[in-house]
């Protein structure tokens, strides 16, 4: 757990920005998995030709 502050530490502020808003979207996906697949399928459908 030290060698994560340390690092956490020493990283510009930009990048701890992207690290935190990559998680924050991370955590959204996980929460919306079922909307997130449907939109997936739903969308190979379209290009596939198949009914939506």
């Amino acid at each position: 757990m030290k060698k994560i502050l340390d690092w956490w530490k020493k990283l510009d502020p930009s990048m701890k920005a992207l690290i935190l808003i990559g998680i924050i979207c991370l955590i959204g996906i996980i929460l919306r998995w079922d909307y997130v697949t449907g939109g997936i399928k739903k969308g190979f459908n379209y290009f596939g030709g198949g009914d939506n």
